[in-house]
């Protein structure tokens, strides 16, 4: 027996559009039944999710009234950075459940979520958004800035009464924020002020201790100790010039006084010239006091100089009455002795001659200059050698007081600039007082929204169709790759290696029809029932879910937004 030729049909490459019809009109209750069952799902949770209502209240950024050259304000920051430190300190958990006690916000949600849960809710139905005029043909600095404060709620007026809380909110703690920065910069700048006036002062004591210690050898006075040393030295000449001339006048009347021991010999034994310590320090304290006078015609009372030919002085005066007392109680002693005891010869004899009386004077008087002038010459070289050493000195010092005062100045500097702008801080606290710097103010209250926010119920019937569409076509698809029984002939032939004699059609009888009635009856019965516990479902699911709204709506921005 022959074998049948084999039939090559588009069939077997897949289904053309009649065999797509073909599949569509035997398997429509298959895709009818995802299809009710998806788009009830979306059309119930669209009907059924609660509206959402949008308030908004527009806020002002009022610019410091006062203009800024005149006082600088002592918060100065962008203004997204305001927003941010304030949101911190209102969007607090403790602000916002006492905004939902006071508004019975999120009843359903407080029976099964934690605090934590509720606060983060509030905060994603909180929105701030900060507005910038960039139509305005000013710096950025100086344009108008506004944001808005908007809240979602399921009932709007409790939408508007939030939104204006919250407004009210902003206003108050930018306010009081911005006097307790201004009072924390003032309370900073006192503490700097203190310990600077505490390093200025231990710098002044250091400064005066150390010109108390090194006076006389100070830069300032490196003129006068010249001229001072100048003058030393004139006196020095003038003394030793008063010296020769003493000691050749002694000389010259020791001489006379022994020619004329020898060519008259009527002068008994001379022991030198009865000069006494006190009659020398008598002497040098006259010279003294001609100096002292010397100096006060040129220079005042508290000159180095003065001063110190005044110590000389009262030294030199205590040294004479010292002396004086001496030199009586020697008188004293003397006499007493005389008194008991005959002394054996004097050691001078007073001649009788008024001329050589005279000239014994002279001479004792001019003994008495040569100690005076020695005396004098010896204080004017300490004197000297002590302004030498002063000005030695100088230069040493003159670096070390410049080390010092250059730290004092750097903190006399800061703390000049330390006391102007302890007094900005002063004005700017004040002006935050008065209300007079940059404050916030509400130019567009929240009102009842016209309309609902969201949900977009139209889209959701958008989506529920397409998915409605998407699970019948994968039902349709999966049915059919399950499937593997033979529909026509067609796929018979291109199947089975033999041939097709014949193909019976289906045969209904009155009984499989009535059978086929009673099930489709039952079918849509129970369709029925399935629709409505996926609706029923859905208003369980959907009503009053602000969860759900709040995933459907779209998150609030996070960037500024542009006018």
């Amino acid at each position: 027996m022959p074998t049948p030729p084999t039939h090559h049909d588009d069939s077997a490459k897949g289904p053309g559009l009649a065999g797509l019809l073909e599949i569509a009109r035997r398997r429509r209750l298959l895709a009818l039944l995802p299809f009710l069952f998806v788009l009830t799902a979306a059309a119930s949770l669209a009907v059924f999710l609660p509206s959402v209502w949008t308030a908004k209240t527009l806020v002002l950024v009022n610019r410091q009234q006062i203009p800024e050259r005149l006082v600088a304000p002592t918060v100065q920051a962008e203004p997204e950075a305001r927003l941010l430190t304030l949101s911190q300190d209102i969007l607090t958990p403790e602000r916002l459940m006492k905004i939902a006690q006071d508004y019975g916000l999120y009843q359903n949600l407080r029976r099964t979520r934690a605090t934590e849960d509720l606060v983060d809710q509030m905060r994603r139905d909180i929105r701030i958004e900060l507005v910038e005029d960039k139509s305005e043909r000013r710096p950025r600095e100086q344009r108008s800035v506004l944001f808005t404060i908007g809240y979602r709620a399921a009932d709007p007026q409790v939408a508007a009464g939030v939104t204006n809380t919250l407004a009210s909110l902003y206003i108050e703690e930018n306010g009081r924020l911005r006097e307790k920065q201004a009072a924390g910069t003032t309370a900073f700048l006192d503490t700097q002020l203190s310990e600077i006036a505490n390093r200025l002062k231990a710098q002044e004591q250091r400064i005066t201790a150390y010109k108390e210690q090194h006076i006389g050898e100070l830069p300032e006075q490196r003129d006068t100790n010249v001229r001072t040393l100048e003058r030393l030295q004139q006196q020095l000449q003038l003394a030793s010039e008063n010296s020769r001339r003493a000691q050749e006048r002694k000389q010259l009347l020791t001489d006379s006084l022994a020619q004329f021991d020898t060519t008259s010999g009527t002068l008994g034994p001379v022991s030198g010239p009865n000069v006494t310590p006190a009659d020398a320090a008598a002497a040098r304290l006259n010279l003294l006091r001609q100096e002292l006078a010397a100096l006060q015609s040129r220079f005042h009372d508290r000159y180095p100089d003065v001063i110190q030919m005044k110590q000389q002085i009262r030294i030199l005066e205590a040294k004479v009455e010292a002396e004086k007392k001496a030199q009586a109680a020697q008188a004293a002693q003397a006499a007493n002795a005389a008194a008991t005891k005959k002394p054996a010869r004097d050691l001078r004899v007073v001649p009788s001659n008024p001329y050589i009386q005279s000239l014994m004077t002279q001479l004792d008087q001019a003994q008495v200059d040569a100690k005076a002038s020695t005396q004098e010459i010896a204080d004017i070289n300490r004197q000297i050698a002590l302004y030498q050493r002063r000005l030695e000195n100088t230069p040493k010092h003159e670096q070390e007081l410049a080390v010092i005062t250059r730290d004092y100045e750097t903190t006399r500097e800061l703390h000049r600039t330390l006391l102007a702008k302890r007094s900005e801080a002063d004005m700017a606290s004040e002006l935050e007082q008065r209300q007079q710097g940059e404050t916030f103010r509400v130019i567009e209250p929240a009102r009842l929204p016209d309309h609902p926010a969201g949900p977009n119920r139209f889209r959701l019937l958008l989506v529920g169709l397409a998915l409605a569409l998407g699970a019948s076509g994968v039902a349709v698809l999966l049915a059919e790759q399950v499937d593997t029984s033979f529909r026509r002939v067609d796929e018979i032939r291109a199947t089975a290696p033999m041939p097709v004699l014949s193909a019976i059609p289906r045969i209904t009888t009155e009984h499989d029809r009535y059978r086929q009635i009673r099930q489709r009856r039952w079918a849509t019965a129970a369709v029925a029932v399935g629709l409505c516990l996926v609706a029923g479902t859905s208003f369980l699911v959907a009503h009053n879910n602000q969860t759900m709204v709040s995933l459907l709506m779209p998150a609030p921005p996070t960037t500024t937004a542009g006018r």
